[in-house]
């Protein structure tokens, strides 16, 4: 049977327990993520000179990584290591990707698009699952429209500034993804679970 959920002012949500950091670690990934996701089309366009089909072929791999680790390697990752250290490490493999996507090597920016997958494939589903762990059953709606309103901003200002920022920096504008990634690694040992650390 279903709980009735009361409704909650974002003040409210706000002020439930590791609720701000978790928004705060929600916003900075999206960020960091759409600084690349607009940037790279026009850097391998013209930075490294690529052509449509090998834009989308390297969109294409990445999206199969992602699959596979949001599948069959989360599964197993899940069961050694916790939410916690699921979402540093996963963080700490994306910010160093988009160290890779500089390089005007192919083999170095395939290597970088397999430890985004990575990344982003156990980080971003441990993040969702304590965010709805974070709270009660009957807040759980609220508190993940909020956190889907987060990212829906952080997008909306990602693709907006990126495409401004990487006119002016070219293709640093990864370093600066790197740069917000890795905040989002040093806050997220502050992150609390409701599950029991297996290395702790």
């Amino acid at each position: 049977m279903l709980e009735g959920a009361s409704d909650l002012t974002f003040r409210e949500i706000v002020g439930l327990p590791s609720i701000p950091l978790l928004l705060i670690l929600y916003f900075l990934v999206f960020l960091a993520f759409n600084f690349f996701y607009i940037s790279f089309p026009v850097h391998a366009a013209i930075g490294l000179d690529w052509s449509l089909s090998e834009v989308g072929l390297f969109f294409s791999v990445m999206g199969v990584l992602m699959v596979l680790v949001q599948g069959p390697v989360l599964k197993r990752m899940a069961v050694v290591w916790s939410e916690r250290t699921l979402i540093a490490g996963g963080s700490l493999a994306l910010a160093v990707s988009f160290l890779f996507f500089m390089s005007e090597d192919t083999t170095h920016i395939y290597a970088g698009t397999v430890l985004l997958a990575c990344g982003n494939g156990l980080m971003w589903p441990s993040l969702t699952a304590v965010i709805s762990k974070a709270t009660d059953p009957r807040h759980q709606g609220a508190v993940q429209g909020l956190a889907s309103s987060v990212g829906a901003v952080a997008s909306i200002v990602g693709l907006l500034a990126g495409g401004l920022l990487y006119g002016v920096l070219g293709s640093r504008v990864f370093v600066l993804s790197f740069a917000i990634t890795l905040l989002a690694v040093v806050m997220s040992f502050s992150v609390r679970t409701q599950e029991a650390d297996p290395l702790s």
